[in-house]
Protein backbone atom coordinates (compact mmCIF):
# COMPACT_ATOMS: atom_id res chain seq x y z
CA UNK A 1 0.00 0.00 0.00
CA UNK A 2 2.13 2.57 -1.19
CA UNK A 3 0.73 5.82 -2.14
CA UNK A 4 2.32 9.86 -2.60
CA UNK A 5 0.64 12.94 -3.36
CA UNK A 6 2.50 15.72 -4.11
CA UNK A 7 0.60 19.80 -4.36
CA UNK A 8 1.86 22.68 -4.78
CA UNK A 9 -0.50 26.31 -4.61
CA UNK A 10 -0.03 29.03 -4.47
CA UNK A 11 -3.18 30.32 -2.07
CA UNK A 12 -4.09 32.37 0.24
CA UNK A 13 -6.18 31.15 3.92
CA UNK A 14 -9.79 30.73 1.83
CA UNK A 15 -8.44 28.43 -0.60
CA UNK A 16 -6.81 25.80 1.35
CA UNK A 17 -9.82 24.11 2.38
CA UNK A 18 -10.48 22.69 -1.41
CA UNK A 19 -6.61 21.86 -1.52
CA UNK A 20 -6.79 19.62 1.71
CA UNK A 21 -9.88 18.16 1.13
CA UNK A 22 -8.79 16.76 -2.50
CA UNK A 23 -5.90 15.16 -0.64
CA UNK A 24 -8.39 13.83 2.11
CA UNK A 25 -10.44 11.92 -0.21
CA UNK A 26 -8.12 10.38 -2.01
CA UNK A 27 -6.53 9.04 1.21
CA UNK A 28 -9.82 8.08 2.61
CA UNK A 29 -10.62 4.43 3.09
CA UNK A 30 -6.37 3.55 2.81
CA UNK A 31 -6.13 3.96 7.01
CA UNK A 32 -8.33 3.79 9.17
CA UNK A 33 -10.45 6.26 10.53
CA UNK A 34 -8.82 7.58 13.80
CA UNK A 35 -5.25 7.88 11.51
CA UNK A 36 -7.42 9.59 9.17
CA UNK A 37 -8.60 12.69 11.93
CA UNK A 38 -5.12 13.09 13.06
CA UNK A 39 -3.90 13.43 9.55
CA UNK A 40 -6.59 15.74 8.30
CA UNK A 41 -5.47 18.03 11.88
CA UNK A 42 -2.09 17.71 10.70
CA UNK A 43 -2.56 18.77 7.46
CA UNK A 44 -4.90 21.59 8.39
CA UNK A 45 -2.52 23.15 11.04
CA UNK A 46 0.69 22.60 8.94
CA UNK A 47 -0.68 24.47 5.39
CA UNK A 48 -2.84 27.39 7.99
CA UNK A 49 0.77 27.69 9.38
CA UNK A 50 2.74 28.07 6.00
CA UNK A 51 0.13 30.51 4.40
CA UNK A 52 -0.03 32.79 7.79
CA UNK A 53 3.22 32.75 8.97
CA UNK A 54 5.69 31.71 6.29
CA UNK A 55 4.46 33.09 3.75
CA UNK A 56 2.15 35.90 5.23
CA UNK A 57 -0.73 35.32 2.97
CA UNK A 58 1.11 36.43 0.35
CA UNK A 59 -0.26 34.74 -2.72
CA UNK A 60 2.51 34.98 -5.49
CA UNK A 61 4.19 32.17 -2.56
CA UNK A 62 3.52 28.96 -2.88
CA UNK A 63 2.81 25.86 -0.24
CA UNK A 64 4.03 22.40 -1.31
CA UNK A 65 2.21 19.70 0.49
CA UNK A 66 3.93 16.01 -0.03
CA UNK A 67 2.15 13.22 1.94
CA UNK A 68 3.45 9.45 1.66
CA UNK A 69 1.56 6.47 2.82
CA UNK A 70 3.51 3.31 3.20
CA UNK A 71 2.98 -0.29 4.91
CA UNK A 72 4.30 1.16 8.15
CA UNK A 73 3.72 5.19 8.77
CA UNK A 74 2.32 8.14 6.79
CA UNK A 75 4.77 11.16 5.93
CA UNK A 76 3.29 15.01 5.79
CA UNK A 77 6.08 17.66 4.67
CA UNK A 78 4.82 21.04 3.83
CA UNK A 79 7.32 23.63 2.62
CA UNK A 80 6.23 27.39 2.49
CA UNK A 81 8.47 29.93 0.82
CA UNK A 82 9.43 31.86 3.81
CA UNK A 83 12.45 32.77 5.78
CA UNK A 84 11.83 29.31 8.13
CA UNK A 85 11.82 29.13 11.87
CA UNK A 86 13.44 27.92 15.12
CA UNK A 87 11.13 25.88 17.08
CA UNK A 88 11.51 24.77 20.72
CA UNK A 89 8.82 22.69 22.62
CA UNK A 90 7.35 23.87 25.53
CA UNK A 91 5.14 22.53 28.19
CA UNK A 92 1.06 23.40 27.33
CA UNK A 93 1.51 26.26 30.20
CA UNK A 94 3.46 28.60 28.33
CA UNK A 95 0.80 28.38 25.17
CA UNK A 96 -2.18 28.70 27.54
CA UNK A 97 -2.60 32.20 26.57
CA UNK A 98 -0.61 33.44 23.35
CA UNK A 99 -2.05 33.47 19.89
CA UNK A 100 0.70 31.28 17.97
CA UNK A 101 2.25 28.30 18.81
CA UNK A 102 -0.37 26.23 19.66
CA UNK A 103 -0.58 24.72 16.31
CA UNK A 104 2.35 23.65 16.18
CA UNK A 105 2.29 22.01 19.39
CA UNK A 106 -0.81 20.23 18.21
CA UNK A 107 0.71 18.75 15.61
CA UNK A 108 4.19 17.50 17.84
CA UNK A 109 1.61 15.62 20.24
CA UNK A 110 -0.12 13.77 16.77
CA UNK A 111 3.03 13.05 15.40
CA UNK A 112 5.28 10.49 16.51
CA UNK A 113 8.01 11.80 14.59
CA UNK A 114 8.49 16.13 14.28
CA UNK A 115 10.86 17.86 12.79
CA UNK A 116 11.44 21.65 11.48
CA UNK A 117 14.28 22.74 9.07
CA UNK A 118 13.70 26.20 8.33
CA UNK A 119 10.52 26.76 6.20
CA UNK A 120 10.23 22.64 5.80
CA UNK A 121 8.07 20.58 8.51
CA UNK A 122 8.22 17.07 8.37
CA UNK A 123 5.67 14.98 10.53
CA UNK A 124 5.36 10.65 10.65
CA UNK A 125 2.53 8.98 12.11
CA UNK A 126 3.46 5.22 12.41
CA UNK A 127 0.35 3.04 11.48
Amino acid sequence: MDYRIEKKAYIDIDGIKDIIEEILCHIRGIINENVFFNTKLILYELTINGILHGNHENVNKGICINLTINKSCIIIEVIDEGSGITYKHKSFGDYDLCESGRGLMLVEGLSDKFEIEGNRIKCVQYL
